[in-house]
């Protein structure tokens, strides 16, 4: 009997135990529900313009919000076109999608007194999500009936007006389950060693090409990290200087570094052009064509040409290459015409693209968790080529006296001689 009495005690402190556990849960879901569904949180700065009087000049318009339940309190920040500015107190509500915000109370002007009056806003707006630009908006009118100068309040009724005021919506979440960040936080390259003429006792120009077609380089043209798009994003972003590869007088080859291109003019070097007819606005006759520059597409750079010293340090023992120069190659089609040679659009000075390269990484088919730039690509030669050109007294490349696949033989060819020369050194 005893024992009964003792279950059914057991049991009923289980069974109330289990309702308290399901009540809080259903309180914490309820809680968690209201706050979800109440909106986003508006506390944090604010940025936005405010064009007054229907001119187009907008002035800067900085507002700190704090945000208790519907309650909103903090600071809007005006600017002048001349930089002064003017800090009030204000206080506002949100009511749905409804914000509303009033200034209330100068707090300081860095102008002098009496010489500025500001309008003391009444702001009411519609609170909007832009998820393309992921930014929080609030989009509406202003109102004024009193105007500030910094030394008194005025009862002076200013031109109604708009405003919009954004914040960033949220933090992207990370991709992933770790940061990477060493490449893209890399602050230097590894410098080559030094090298004095003195004691570099054979030196031979190298003009080979890398064609990312190949298997083991067509991660250099991957869509997710091109090559090209690293080189061309520098160039716009003026962090490299293109040079012209038009051969000249001083420069018979284009590739010594010795004209500059303006962004604008390595641009145009990369698009295909096409002849345009131009028509008489008033008869509708032809007059005539012009050449126009087309789209760029970076998919069309299917080769790289690189130009390097091989040289033998006699010094450290070293035999080993030093990139002087990269140029993205294409096939100009002017007006419609192709030519299926390949030529440089423009040229790179290599040692100055490496602080570049060195902080943008390259894609890694073998394993995602290997950081590896750019700089790395070149550096430790993970690529495959073909030589085009040794230096030579008369200044021939292969194709000037070979064809077909002797021009592959005869690149081979040269490749073996190298490896072979640094090999006569040694003595087994």
């Amino acid at each position: 009997m005893y024992i009964k009495a003792f279950l059914h005690i057991a049991e009923r402190l289980f069974l109330l135990q289990i309702g308290l556990q399901m009540k809080y849960l259903f309180f914490v879901a309820a809680f968690l529900f209201t706050h979800i569904s109440f909106g986003q949180n508006l506390t944090g700065k604010w940025l936005g313009e405010l064009p007054q009087n229907n001119r187009d000049v907008k002035f800067k318009l900085e507002i700190d919000l704090v945000q208790t339940g519907k309650t909103l309190t903090g600071t809007s920040t005006f600017s002048t076109i001349d930089n002064h500015k003017v800090v009030f107190a204000l206080t506002g509500s949100i009511d749905g999608k409804t914000v509303t915000l009033e200034e209330n109370k100068g707090i300081s002007c860095d102008c002098e007194a009496g010489k500025y009056e500001f309008c003391l806003k009444k702001m009411k707006g519609t609170f909007m999500v832009d998820s393309l630009n992921t930014l929080f908006v609030i989009d509406g009118t202003w109102t004024s009936e009193r105007s500030y100068n910094g030394k008194e309040y005025l009862t002076s009724v200013c031109t109604p007006g708009q405003f919009t005021i954004v914040k960033p919506a949220f933090l992207r979440p990370m991709d992933g389950y770790y940061r990477k960040n060493n490449i893209t936080n890399s602050t230097k390259t590894t410098p080559y060693a030094s090298a004095r003429e003195a004691d570099v006792i054979f030196a031979k120009r190298v003009w080979r090409e890398i064609d990312v077609r190949e298997k083991m380089n067509q991660y250099l043209a991957s869509p997710k990290r091109r090559l090209m798009d690293v080189l061309l994003a520098a160039v716009e972003a003026r962090d490299i200087i293109a040079y012209d590869p038009t051969p000249s007088k001083d420069d018979p080859n284009g590739d010594g570094f010795t004209k500059r291109l303006t962004v604008e003019q390595a641009l145009s070097r990369l698009a295909d052009s096409t002849v345009v007819d131009i028509f008489d606005k008033k008869t509708g006759e032809k007059k005539g064509s012009k050449v126009v520059a087309g789209d760029f597409n970076p998919d069309n750079v299917l080769k790289f040409r690189i130009k390097e010293d091989w040289l033998y340090d006699k010094q450290r023992g070293i035999f080993e290459p030093r990139i002087v120069g990269l140029a993205p190659l294409i096939q100009v089609k002017a007006a419609g015409i192709s030519n299926t040679e390949f030529q440089p659009a423009f040229w790179i000075y290599f040692p100055e693209a490496r602080s570049i390269l060195a902080t943008r990484e390259a894609m890694n088919r073998s394993n995602d968790a290997t950081a590896l730039s750019f700089d790395d690509v070149f550096m430790k030669r993970i690529f495959t080529s073909y030589i085009i050109k040794q230096s030579n007294d008369r200044d021939e490349r292969i194709r000037d006296y070979a064809k077909g696949i002797d021009k592959l033989y005869e690149a081979e060819r040269q490749k073996a001689n190298l490896r072979g020369w640094e090999l006569g050194l040694w003595q087994y």
